[in-house]
């Protein structure tokens, strides 16, 4: 058996708040040859990168749709669980009253 031979395809690393970093090696005989890239750069070479990565067309469809909808609705459900929450204190405050 030939020995372990270890292959870095890079480094990604999102940051939160459209920004990452990113490591990538763009040959595996060449370990200076690299793209290095942060912030809004590296966010965009991490999306690149992780979009080219899925499987199947589907899941690419699937995944550039999930983005859009988080970019058009947000992605903070605490509101509406506080709102619910303010909600049944309430109902109970009004509960406890009668």
């Amino acid at each position: 058996a030939a020995p372990f031979q270890f292959l870095n395809l890079g480094i990604l690393a999102y940051t939160g708040t459209g920004s990452a970093l990113v490591q990538e090696q763009i040959t595996p005989t060449n370990k200076d040859n690299m793209i290095k890239g942060k912030g809004k750069i590296g966010f965009g070479l991490w999306r690149s990168v992780y979009i080219n990565n899925q499987v199947s067309t589907r899941n690419r469809v699937l995944v550039l749709l999930d983005w859009a909808k988080t970019r058009v609705f947000g992605r903070d459900i605490n509101r509406i669980v506080r709102k619910l929450t303010s909600f049944n204190f309430i109902l109970e405050d009004i509960n406890t009253k009668k």
